[in-house]
């Protein structure tokens, strides 16, 4: 997971550079990078305290917070990133494939509205199954925006 987490933020620093260049007067270069940076500390944090078992109930709240911490982060910068590469898609197109953009910003829009929907789900106890379900098949969805970010890419010419 600590590598998992450098190679976050070194994506988050890459992103930032690359919008910076291309329109140094963005205004969300910060949160991306504040929210990116930040999801990959979270990530780390939740690594670290996984292995450990405490049967503390403040302990396992604080377990949870992390990870819910950690998603709420991943997904604003996710959006934040594909909102300012939809305002700066005209300077990007020679270098983008625009249908993989569009299939990052349909990707984050459905993690934001699963991750809604499944509040009540989440909230009520029992049910761990679908609990477990729904969290890694979420988790896919999370790093297939990654993924995306790879196919979406012009190899050089």
């Amino acid at each position: 997971m600590f590598l998992t987490s450098f190679l976050l933020i070194k994506y988050w620093i890459y992103n930032n550079r690359i919008i910076s260049n291309l329109d140094p007067e963005n205004n969300n270069l910060k949160i991306i990078l504040f929210f990116g940076i930040g999801s990959a500390i979270l990530l780390t944090l939740h690594s670290i305290f996984l292995g450990i078992k405490f049967d503390f109930t403040l302990y396992k709240l604080f377990r949870r917070v992390v990870i819910l911490f950690f998603i709420i982060f991943e997904i604003v910068a996710q959006a934040y990133l594909v909102i300012t590469l939809y305002k700066l898609k005209e300077k990007f197109l020679k270098y983008i494939n625009p249908n993989f953009l569009k299939l990052k910003a349909i990707l984050v829009s459905t993690l934001i509205i699963v991750a809604i929907a499944s509040i009540p789900i989440i909230s009520f106890p029992g049910n761990t199954h679908i609990k477990h379900a729904l969290e890694w098949n979420y988790f896919v969805g999370v790093i297939g925006f990654y993924l995306l970010t790879f196919f979406m890419w012009k190899k050089e010419q």
